[in-house]
């Protein structure tokens, strides 16, 4: 007999949008992170880009854990910001979707984990900004965007990341990680209630947490391209697990 307890858990994925040889729009979503959620005991579920707000609340009452994954960059006028030359492609309809449920998230305390750009989308969704571009901006020696650099580019870890030892993902990962990086873009103001737990050698904010909040988790890097790594892995077990106890907390609030 299946239970409350051993349902698996629906974890919410916003999509992104392209197109096929033929000109025809898609919505895509790196079957990485499927997989990643599928493993670790999740029911993953795209959501789509082009829904008004009430059907979106619809789709959020049906989630108990929001995965923001990697994608393109985050239209910089979101944060009071002019868009520089370094700026590569942006998405509107995305940023709106994420940013929506990003903040119904934090209000009612739904897990979340924000991977690269959802590691910088919930930064803004909070009321934070980012560096458009790291090289120029912060001047980082340091590689982070090992995009096409091999066949192997999306495994190699070319840098270290230090965590705070009293952070949640430090007490289940350790305190020094060798991360994979594919990215330009970079944390450079908090949002309200983001604490830094993971910095690089050079600086750059690698991964946060939210304050208050039982389990709101970013990280800079590609854990679900290292999955086979059981530290990463167990990344999006812990979204599973907290999207398990959410959705039990829920169900009482309703009787």
């Amino acid at each position: 007999m299946t239970t409350s307890q051993t349902r698996p858990p629906v974890i919410g994925i916003p999509v992104a949008q392209g197109q096929n040889a033929r000109g025809a729009r898609l919505y895509t979503v790196h079957q990485l992170y499927l997989d990643a959620v599928y493993r670790a005991g999740g029911i993953p579920c795209p959501v789509p880009l082009h829904l008004d707000e009430r059907l979106y609340r619809e789709i959020f009452q049906r989630m108990s854990g929001l995965l923001l994954a990697g994608g393109e960059d985050i239209d910089p006028r979101l944060y009071d910001a002019e868009p520089k030359a370094v700026l590569e492609k942006i998405d509107p309809h995305r940023d709106r979707v994420e940013i929506m449920l990003a903040r119904w998230a934090v209000a009612e305390k739904m897990p979340i984990l924000g991977i690269c750009r959802g590691h910088q989308l919930l930064n803004v969704a909070m009321g934070g900004a980012l560096y458009q571009d790291i090289r120029e901006e912060m001047g980082v020696e340091e590689v982070h965007d090992m995009r096409g650099k091999g066949p192997n580019f999306r495994q190699q870890r070319p840098h270290q990341v230090t965590l705070d030892p009293n952070s949640k993902i430090a007490r289940e990962l350790g305190a020094v990680l060798w991360v994979n990086s594919l990215h330009h873009q970079a944390v450079a103001t908090l949002g309200q209630g983001l604490r830094v737990v993971g910095t690089s050698p050079g600086g750059v904010i690698e991964a946060m947490e939210l304050e208050g909040h039982p389990f709101a988790v970013t990280v800079q890097w590609h854990p679900e391209m290292l999955s086979d790594d059981h530290r990463m892995l167990r990344l999006f077990q812990l979204l599973v697990e907290e999207a398990i106890r959410f959705r039990e907390s829920r169900a009482e609030c309703t009787c």
